[in-house]
């Protein structure tokens, strides 16, 4: 059993792969430009504004938007981010450093139970 947990362990640590650290830029549909970094692993992954907003890519409107956290599940809010806009900042709740931690902890655990069992049953 002992062998087993510990193959376990080290399968999802050889197949975690963390996201491109890399600056990246993105034009917004009405041309405003966005310098971003993707963040993450295979858990959760996101991407985040140079002023440290939480942002999600959404397919429905190819936009960047501010994330939010829904039914455990990081998605895209519905609000266009736009760099350094105090009233667009002001306006909504932005997803905290802390609630981002908590969700990425919680599907790392939820990903090695699933792991667990299968290798189990």
């Amino acid at each position: 059993m002992k062998y087993i947990i510990t193959f376990v362990l080290l399968t999802q640590i050889l197949f975690s792969a963390p996201a491109f650290p890399g600056k990246r830029l993105f034009t917004q549909p009405d041309g405003t430009v966005i310098e971003y970094q993707n963040r993450g692993d295979e858990y959760l992954h996101w991407s985040e504004s140079k002023d440290g907003d939480i942002l999600l890519y959404n397919k429905d409107n190819a936009r960047l938007e501010y994330a939010t956290i829904k039914d455990g599940h990081l998605m895209p809010s519905g609000t266009s981010y736009l760099p350094h806009t105090k009233t667009n900042r002001s306006s909504m709740k932005h997803l905290s450093k802390k609630d981002l931690q908590s969700l990425y902890l919680l599907k790392r655990e939820e990903r090695s139970e699933r792991t667990h069992q299968q290798h189990t049953h």
